[in-house]
């Protein structure tokens, strides 16, 4: 069994994530930085311990964030918008979903928090998120104003 202190991170921030636009990769961060102590607090057994807090962070994270994504897209006219948004409401979704579960009590919540964040992450941060990096070019952002700074 690997020792918990030397266990290297599940959810590591790599530039390649980044979509070029501070606001937005800062909060992607957040989010690795939140997904990586939940794995940190699983493999020292105290992922139950952590989980409530996480989950009210990552519903607090996605009203925040998925508004500032939103705004970005709408401004620069991403033709993915429609696609990305419905993306946001299924992931917010699932997230209530699962902290329903979490305060009921269920028994693999845990896991299956760890297995979204997975997902959030791989199919959605770093690929559909990245699209939008695609597509915001220097030009575009050089016309943005600052997104509104999160709450």
């Amino acid at each position: 069994m690997q020792d918990v202190y030397s266990a290297p991170p599940m959810f590591q921030w790599r530039q390649q994530y980044a979509v070029n636009v501070e606001e937005i990769d800062h909060e992607h961060q957040g989010l690795f930085a939140a997904a990586e102590r939940m794995h940190q607090a699983m493999l020292a057994g105290l992922g139950k311990q952590v989980l409530q807090d996480l989950l009210a962070k990552l519903v607090s994270y996605t009203c925040v964030h998925f508004a500032h994504e939103e705004q970005l897209m709408e401004r620069v006219g991403y033709p993915g918008l429609n696609e990305h948004r419905a993306q946001h409401l299924d992931l917010r979704s699932r997230l209530e979903l699962l902290r329903k579960r979490a305060a009921a009590g269920e028994v693999t919540i845990t896991i299956e928090v760890a297995q979204f964040l997975i997902e959030w992450l791989k199919q959605h941060t770093a690929t559909s998120d990245l699209r939008i990096a695609g597509y915001v070019t220097s030009d575009v952002k050089s016309r943005l104003s600052p997104l509104p700074e999160a709450s």
